[in-house]
């Protein structure tokens, strides 16, 4: 009733109130009914219902033309009809239309506990008419639904027809058996009627909700499109857009004030298409000419970058776009369109292009398909081509012939994620001349973003003079190596004494060995072809370090093969045998199991251990025979490196020869050269190692050194 009273043309709300006050008047007869006390007393009772009976029917009638907009209007009167007709006779019969006589009330428990009274009579049969009225109810709410269905009206058809239908005809069933005495039930239609309101009110109500905030919406909208037109307004007058009109057909321009002070013209003179023309610069007037001929025998747009001369002389460049109406006939009779001063960005791209040409470098300017745009003289210079030669042509054309078939996959991969940076970082780049000829290039990219899309700016360096330099550099440097190997070959030859005195000493206490047998007269073949093996194996000792030696002078890198440490331990074990017994040393090994191979020069390895194993057993000349032993191991670091430690029980490093252990020349024996440690710093780094010494716990010292797996040394 609240809606209707706000909007008189929803008569439908008005209609369906008129329904529910109807509703809630039968909902108050049948609650008498179930309290009525006498068969006189209920017989008036539901006379006096067929009233409220007859406003509910009209008005439903009524509510299903306005709302569904469907039901045939014969079956509408004819609903109206009988149920009017019904209403007569109801109140022609005595005591009503249901019933010819009520003979006695029944009381019936109904819904909990309570006692209701139910009637008991003869069934007048001009009840007929009124159910009649009902059953034609039932049949106008199917047609009316299936019409708004048909319509595309689904919602209402299926909620509100679909609740009209299922409702009514419980209503209907319900109070048809209890008149004719099938079923013992008290009148109950406002339960059905109920259930009928709610949906149609559900959907009303979800209408003009929806409404609501379509009305929202348009005003939100409306505000938008005001608020957005103010700051159109703003930026055109911020971007200093003016705006004109050209009537084709009148050949009358109008424009906006600061176009016409442009043209010195006041408001009240005429401007038409020539005399905007002759305030053109004369080399644009034919290209502008040629652009409106075009929008108007084309599509209609208008776009044009062109020169006007003010009065005072000065040049302004303006960019102008528009769009030609056409008639049905398609002429065109009006172009509207806006303009821009676009004198300072004119002067930017000319400072570009004197700064591109002026460039030591050359420089190619190509668009996101790799066509050419821009080069200067020094590309010219550089390539051997002529600027009209480039122009329009692939970059490809700049590149080598055998790199050329996957040159477009890193273009296409740079304009994806377009960045300044170098071109093919940690790849040689070179460029192909007209001639053919190939040489070294350097090449930055710099992408800009430009009104028709992102440009490449690519800076070409020619490196040639430079790779020529740092080849001769690379040449001396090789040279001032050798230089430098021969120099430390002078201090090498210091400690050849060094290095040679293990395997010579070894020979000599076997050749005497062998000599003190023989000499005796009981010599053991056994044991003479033991000392033989021996002083066959240190004399090829000797001649791997001599080998070693020599290489180093050379060129060329020292032999290097994949072998297992443990081997190599094994092998120092068993040449260093004979001194250990010299020195009353024992030599205890410990070597892991499984270890990876190792990429190394054998002999240099057994140098680096032959070494360490001989100071340990010098370290220990005060030593105590039981106490004096050399313990090597052999370990897997978690880093992939392989570590080997030479523990000797002797005193140890002293803290003032920590630091310099490993110098040259820098020894802690009296009659030690100093070059021990420190070849074997140089092998042991040679190899991507690390050598260290600490003092170990219980006494003595412990080297340490590290060297990379086979695997790796190729990560």
């Amino acid at each position: 009733m609240l809606v209707w009273c706000k909007q008189r043309e929803g008569w439908a709300y008005l209609v369906l109130s008129c329904s529910a006050v109807a509703g809630a008047a039968l909902t108050m007869f049948e609650l008498a009914l179930l309290r009525a006390q006498t068969s006189e007393q209920y017989g008036v009772i539901l006379r006096w219902a067929q009233l409220p009976v007859w406003v509910l029917v009209v008005s439903l009638v009524v509510f299903v033309r306005l709302y569904l907009l469907g039901g045939r209007p014969w079956l509408a009167w004819s609903v109206c009809g009988a149920r009017t007709l019904a209403l007569i006779l109801n109140f022609s019969f005595i005591p009503n239309l249901s019933y010819r006589e009520i003979t006695s009330l029944k009381q019936v428990m109904w819904w909990g506990g309570e006692t209701v009274s139910v009637p008991v009579g003869v069934t007048n049969p001009w009840i007929l008419v009124a159910q009649l009225s009902l059953l034609l109810l039932v049949i106008f709410f199917v047609d009316a639904t299936i019409t708004a269905w048909r319509r595309g009206d689904r919602q209402r058809a299926l909620v509100v027809g679909g609740a009209l239908i299922f409702f009514s005809a419980i209503a209907v069933g319900q109070v048809v058996l209890v008149v004719w005495g099938i079923i013992q039930a008290p009148f109950l239609a406002c339960f059905s009627y109920l259930g009928l309101i709610t949906a149609m009110g559900y959907q009303m109500s979800n209408e003009m909700l929806h409404r609501t905030h379509l009305v929202r919406q348009l005003q939100a909208s409306e505000a938008d499109m005001r608020e957005m037109q103010e700051r159109m307004q703003l930026a055109a007058d911020a971007a200093h857009l003016r705006m004109w009109e050209w009537d084709i057909v009148q050949d009358e321009i109008w424009a906006t004030g600061e176009s016409r002070m442009r043209l010195s013209a006041a408001k009240s003179d005429r401007l038409d298409f020539n005399r905007v023309l002759q305030s053109l610069h004369p080399d644009d007037r034919d290209a502008v000419t040629q652009a409106v001929a075009r929008s108007m025998n084309g599509d209609g747009d208008f776009e044009s970058e062109h020169r006007f001369v003010l009065p005072d002389g000065q040049t302004r460049w303006v960019a102008a776009h528009g769009r030609v109406e056409f008639n049905d006939e398609h002429k065109p009779i009006r172009m509207r369109g806006v303009s821009m001063d676009i004198t300072v960005r004119k002067q930017a791209e000319e400072q570009f292009r004197l700064t591109v040409e002026a460039s030591p470098n050359g420089i190619v300017l190509a668009d996101q398909e790799g066509r050419i745009v821009l080069v200067n003289a020094q590309t010219e210079k550089l390539f051997g081509y002529a600027r009209e030669e480039l122009i329009g042509q692939m970059i490809e054309v700049l590149v080598p012939e055998r790199f050329r078939g996957a040159h477009p996959t890193y273009r296409a991969e740079f304009m994806a994620a377009p960045q300044a940076r170098a071109m093919g970082a940690g790849r040689e780049l070179f460029a192909r001349r007209k001639d053919g000829t190939e040489f070294p290039v350097e090449i930055g990219l710099n992408p800009i973003q430009t009104r028709d899309g992102i440009l490449v700016l690519a800076a070409v360096v020619n490196i040639s003079a430079r790779k020529l330099a740092e080849e001769e550099a690379r040449r001396r440097r090789e040279e001032i190596s050798r230089l430098t190997r021969l120099g430390l070959l002078g201090e090498m030859s210091a400690s050849i004494a060094h290095e040679l005195n293990q395997p010579l000493s070894g020979i000599v206490s076997n050749a005497s060995a062998g000599q003190r047998f023989i000499d005796r007269g009981d010599a053991d073949l056994h044991k003479l072809r033991e000392i033989v093996v021996d002083i066959a194996a240190d004399g090829r000792r000797a001649a791997e370090v001599i080998r070693n030696i020599r290489n180093t002078v050379k060129r060329g890198a020292t032999s290097r093969q994949r072998l297992n440490l443990n081997d190599v331990v094994m092998n120092v074990a068993h040449m260093v045998h004979p001194d250990a017994l010299a020195h009353s040393c024992q030599l205890k090994t410990s070597l892991a199991k499984d270890l990876p191979t190792i990429e190394v020069d054998p002999v240099q390895i057994q140098q680096v251990l032959i070494n360490l194993v001989g100071n340990a057993f010098d370290a220990m000349r005060d030593t105590p025979v039981s106490s004096r032993k050399v313990e090597v191991a052999t370990e897997r670091n978690d880093d992939g490196m392989i570590r080997v430690s030479v523990r000797d029980h002797g005193a140890g490093i002293p803290d003032e020869a920590r630091e310099r252990l490993f110098d040259q020349f820098f020894s802690t024996k009296e009659q030690g050269l100093g070059m021990g440690l420190a070849i074997v710093r140089s092998i042991i780094e040679a190899h991507g190692g690390a050598i260290a010494a600490e003092n170990a716990e219980g006494g003595g010292a412990r080297f340490c050194f590290t060297l990379p797996t086979s695997e790796g040394s190729l990560k």
